[in-house]
Formats: C-alpha cells, sequence, structure tokens
C-alpha cells in the first residue's frame, strides 16, 4: 500500500468507536526499514489555533493497529 493511499483514510479508536484523525507521517525504523508507528494528526475543532501553534499528533505504535481497511484504519489507543 502507497502512503498516498494510508493518508486518506480515517485513524478510529477501537474502544470508544470515536475518530482520532487521520495519518499524517510515518516513524520508520532505518535499521530494519519497517515502519515502527504511524502518526496520526487529530481531528480539532479549533482548527485556526492548531494552524498557528501546530497541530495536536497522537504516535501509535505499529503492533496497536488492529487492521487497515478500505476505509479506515482500526487501532487500540491507550490515550
Amino acid at each position: 500500500m502507497r502512503f498516498i493511499k494510508m493518508q486518506s483514510k480515517d485513524v478510529v479508536n477501537v474502544a470508544t468507536g470515536s475518530k482520532i484523525g487521520y495519518v499524517s507521517d510515518l516513524e520508520i525504523d532505518e535499521r530494519c526499514q519497517c515502519i515502527e508507528a504511524i502518526i496520526v494528526e487529530r481531528y480539532s475543532l479549533f482548527k485556526l489555533i492548531c494552524f498557528f501553534k501546530g497541530p495536536p499528533v497522537l504516535i501509535i505504535p505499529i503492533e496497536n493497529i488492529i487492521t487497515i481497511g478500505d476505509d479506515v484504519i482500526l487501532v487500540r489507543n491507550s490515550h
């Protein structure tokens, strides 16, 4: 799967069923060249405020990803 396709998917917490945000970046281990985590930009009602101080992000380790579907990425989130 290409990264651009992952960016179009919503990230959903399976415990609550709520949308967390969307994939904005990946954390990659240079030694083994594998994905360690996805970086999720959270949804915010105050987008203008977030624009000035930077978007709030959440780092979700790859082992917390349950599945990557056609429309959503389901994660087990502890936050």
